[in-house]
């Protein structure tokens, strides 16, 4: 299957997280004036081979960007927005392989909030993007992910970011766009004709969320997640990392994952994860582990809500490593990242063990970033997907070029 579609440039960047000005407006009008503009262009073109005899090979060529607007705060009052556009410039996808993730035609806006601070406390409204271990949307593809919650930032406590709120609807990439291990949370549109992404009810009244980080002893940074969907299911994640002061900035690293589900049939699990590097001669070299308990033969670690919540220490590109959460997986992975000049690279092997028999995946990831300028960059993402079923073989090819106003 071929189609061409009209190519068209609109972009920008987002701005996540909280945002602050150094310098108020006096007047409403004023806040609009002094707002900031920026914004992205994008051209993204990805490839992928199977093994399968019953899937074809697939490509897609896709452009457009972000745009973004941000006021300056009046009163501690702040306004956003973020347009977002993609245009298929060419695809051959005859077994649909990019329907749930590149293949959009169309633009949405992904942001449109207030945002009000008042002393150390924020709060922002409406929809945004989100970046927590449980919560966070993807940015890998043309259309980044959003939300649309309701969040309060606090930051009283000495070294400490509190975080709490609800979160009542989830974007996806495109309009078809379903995740089966969010299914259960999310209330997917299933009449998806090809657009970006809706946002999509997260059931239930939403997830609910206790977000907090801790940076008060030198050289450890801890943090911590609480995440509840009513009569679906309740989700704590925990990290630690501990980073010596020396040159080669040895660090070891700790995680927890714990699920309890409400829903009949399913078991609750929890995985655990340790991960340790350096780096020496300006080479980063690292190794990561996880292991998920096994004696819930029929349930997956809740691992959070949107393409980016992927925390654990065994993550890749291609499958951003979902194998790990499945009940008695144990996953290994080591890697290398090396920056030569404007050149950034990282190597990743990674082995995921599952329970399941003629199941397990060696996933091979390469990642570079190349600068030409402080505005233009270009990207490769190259995977191979070897699994002990060999019809299930794959390659994955990933090609941006992103320019920054």
């Amino acid at each position: 299957m071929k189609k061409i579609a009209k190519l068209s440039l609109i972009a920008a960047i987002a701005i996540t997280g909280f945002t602050t000005t150094a310098f108020a407006a006096d007047s409403l009008s004023e806040a609009f004036t002094n707002g900031k503009l920026k914004g992205e262009v994008k051209s993204y073109y990805f490839a992928q081979t199977f093994d399968s005899p019953t899937t074809k090979d697939s490509s897609i060529w896709a452009n457009g960007g972000m745009l973004n607007y941000v006021t300056d705060s009046y009163n501690g009052l702040i306004l956003g927005a973020t347009f977002q556009t993609s245009q298929i410039a060419s695809i051959d996808d005859e077994s649909a392989k990019t329907a749930g993730s590149m293949d959009a035609q169309g633009s949405v806006l992904s942001e449109s909030y207030l945002q009000y601070t008042y002393d150390k406390t924020t709060f922002k409204g409406g929809r945004q993007f989100i970046s927590t271990p449980l919560l966070a949307g993807s940015g890998s593809r043309l259309i980044k992910e959003s939300f649309e919650g309701y969040l309060l930032v606090n930051s009283d406590i000495p070294d400490t970011t509190l975080v709490a709120g609800v979160v009542t609807k989830y974007q996806t990439r495109t309009d078809k766009s379903t995740y089966s291990d969010n299914v259960a949370a999310v209330d997917f549109q299933t009449n998806g004709t090809g657009e970006p992404g809706n946002f999509n009810t997260i059931k239930n009244g939403g997830v609910k969320t206790l977000y907090v980080k801790n940076t008060s002893i030198p050289n450890l940074t801890v943090q911590g997640q609480y995440a509840k969907v009513n009569d679906v299911l309740s989700a704590i994640y925990a990290d630690a990392k501990y980073t010596v002061n020396i040159d080669i900035k040895p660090y070891v690293a700790l995680q927890y994952f714990d699920t309890n589900y409400d829903i009949a049939g399913l078991k609750n699990n929890s995985l655990y994860g340790v991960k340790a590097g350096f780096n020496i001669s300006g080479l980063d070299l690292f190794a990561g582990y996880t292991s998920a308990d096994n004696s819930s033969s029929d349930a997956a670690v809740f691992r959070g809500i949107g393409q980016g919540a992927y925390a654990n220490y065994t993550t890749t590109t291609k499958t951003a490593g979902v194998d790990a959460f499945s009940a008695g997986t144990d996953a290994w992975q080591i890697g290398a990242g090396y920056k030569i000049g404007d050149l950034k690279s990282k190597l990743r092997f990674t082995q995921f063990d599952k329970l399941a028999a003629n199941s397990d995946l060696d996933e091979t990831t390469l990642n570079l970033e190349y600068k030409f300028s402080k505005e233009l960059k270009a990207q490769i993402d190259y995977s191979i997907l070897d699994y002990e079923n060999n019809t299930k073989d794959a390659t994955d090819l990933r090609t941006r070029l992103i320019y920054s106003f």
